[in-house]
């Protein structure tokens, strides 16, 4: 694995040492000899399931367009009615 180093930038002159904020800190991950970078791994993406049941209530607040679209699945018998 790397090995974490910390640089630390010498403090200025003109006096201020005493406002140090968490940027004068910078933290580098240096690889050993012989070592390659790895790439990080990705997370795998969480997909929300289609929506294949269908409220009388909430077919009334559809755009004109959705409405027609979930309609047809519905006579299809792809989506279900829920009374």
């Amino acid at each position: 694995m790397g090995q974490t180093v910390i640089n630390r930038p010498k403090a200025a002159d003109n006096g201020d040492r005493g406002n140090q904020s968490g940027r004068d800190l910078s933290l580098k991950t240096v690889p050993r000899k012989g070592e390659a970078k790895m790439a990080r791994k990705r997370k795998p993406r969480y997909r929300v399931p289609e929506k294949s049941a269908w409220h009388l209530y909430s077919l009334q607040n559809l755009s004109s367009e959705k409405f027609i679209k979930v309609i047809n699945k519905i006579l299809r018998r792809e989506y279900l009615v829920i009374k």
